[in-house]
């Protein structure tokens, strides 16, 4: 085990009347660890408060994200903004709906548990993603993007539902919407491989899972250097019938109109846009150029 140095933990403002969290912070500093806490107040503070702790951060020093795989994404996007190389390390203290990057990882959904992760562990390094959407500047991604039903559905899912159910809110909120989704047409191209189709959901994965939890891209490891894409065709146009039949997926199965190709980057190009997740964030796309940074961040990991 490592000791660590200086923590922040840049923690979303809508935890800030968790008891839970508060009583993990009290705990790491009766243990005698230095923890400093910056609250988020609205968009692009997460991100700001990264980069300024990292222009002052010196190895073994952690930034630990408070949120969801939103914040964390934000946390690492404004973190690697500002050096390309951080000196720090990086962990996660898992508060948002699905937590995802944080299922996959089996980082501990409990507080206490999590930030024991990132004072108790050596950070490895792990592989952040680039991602160009129609020619904007580049983004980076810890997780996954996600383009077509699944976007639109995480988008869609009532709030409410999402606090009492977590998860499974985007189940429900998938199956009252399955009739209301036309497929998307596009192209899938990486180095030795090419795909065109209609498609009903589309993943290219850092990490595993998505969505609340779906397995999209089961064989993705956080290290390999390379980005796992899976594509859920729509047979002959069907969207329906496209997710009907990628459902095995949730037990670990693998139905025939699940195509999956792994390489260090990819582009993808549709006809129409269409509704796209990157990290939980939702934006749209006609065309999305992705690529693998080896090795980009040190990660405290169980």
């Amino acid at each position: 085990m490592s000791e660590p140095g200086r923590l922040t933990l840049i923690l979303n403002g809508k935890a800030s009347g968790n008891a839970r969290v508060r009583d993990a912070i009290a705990a790491v500093r009766d243990a005698g660890h230095r923890l400093d806490v910056k609250m988020t107040e609205g968009p692009g503070d997460a991100e700001r408060f990264a980069g300024e702790t990292v222009r002052d951060c010196v190895e073994g020093d952690t930034i630990i994200a408070g949120g969801g795989d939103g914040t964390l994404n934000a946390v690492v996007r404004g973190a690697l903004e500002a050096d390309s190389k951080p000196p720090c390390s990086f962990a996660l203290l898992p508060l948002g709906t699905a937590n995802d990057f944080a299922r996959n990882a089996g980082i501990p959904l409990d507080p206490l548990g999590a930030l024991e992760v990132a004072i108790g562990t050596t950070a490895r390094a792990i592989d952040v993603g680039l991602v160009d959407i129609d020619g904007d500047a580049p983004r980076w991604f810890v997780n996954m993007l996600t383009a077509g039903f699944g976007p639109r559905v995480t988008s869609e899912a009532d709030p409410q539902l999402k606090e009492r159910l977590g998860g499974a809110a985007y189940l429900l909120s998938a199956l009252g919407r399955i009739g209301e989704v036309t497929p998307w047409r596009g192209r899938v191209t990486g180095p030795d491989f090419s795909w065109t189709g209609s498609f009903a959901a589309l993943a290219a994965g850092n990490g595993r899972r998505a969505g609340g939890g779906v397995e999209l891209c089961p064989l993705a490891l956080l290290d390999d250097g390379a980005l796992d894409v899976t594509i859920i065709e729509a047979p002959d146009g069907d969207v329906l019938a496209g997710l009907i039949s990628s459902l095995p997926m949730a037990v670990g199965l693998e139905p025939d109109s699940v195509i999956r190709a792994r390489a260090e980057r990819f582009e993808i190009e549709t006809d129409e846009p269409v509704p796209v997740s990157l990290d939980g964030e939702r934006l749209e796309a006609r065309r999305v150029r992705l690529s693998m940074e080896p090795k980009a961040i040190r990660f405290h990991l169980p």
